[in-house]
């Protein structure tokens, strides 16, 4: 099979229902993972008196709703802040910056030296795509037949 027939790398070859089944898929993925984390979300807002608040406002007063446009406001604050805190440090930590380090071009006297191969090899090798090599009980690299 070629490269270039896979769907993936040729969406317009996909149908319709294949997209939408992909669609599906994804979503039943994503609400799996956010299932998972759902005891440790709980963890938290017990850690922070979410259930305290839940009875206070609900359970022990229930006639006081005025209040409870407050409490999500603040918390809708509280929640902005910290998201906008925590992407301002990664901007100053991470902006500007390159994300990979280039590599360092490596000669091919070096890599036969490396493997244990002659210079000829190492040329004969990255000249063709295929090549059948053979190791020495020594550890010595030999090209037996390049294709």
């Amino acid at each position: 099979m070629k490269a270039e027939a896979i769907l993936i790398q040729r969406p317009e070859r996909q149908s319709s229902i294949q997209k939408a089944m992909f669609s599906v898929v994804t979503v039943i993925a994503w609400l799996f993972w956010a299932f998972l984390w759902l005891p440790l979300i709980t963890l938290g807002a017990w850690a922070f008196g979410v259930r305290n608040a839940w009875l206070q406002l609900y359970v022990l007063q229930p006639s006081h709703k005025e209040g409870d446009l407050n409490v999500v406001l603040i918390a809708a604050v509280i929640c902005a802040l910290i998201f906008s805190t925590w992407s301002g440090y990664n901007r100053a930590r991470f902006s500007g910056r390159q994300k990979r380090r280039g590599n360092d071009p490596v000669g091919i006297e070096a890599t036969a030296r490396v493997i244990g191969a002659s210079t000829e090899d190492a040329v004969s090798i990255q000249a063709h795509r295929r090549a059948v090599v053979s190791v020495s009980d020594a550890g010595y690299m030999t090209v037996d037949e390049v294709r």
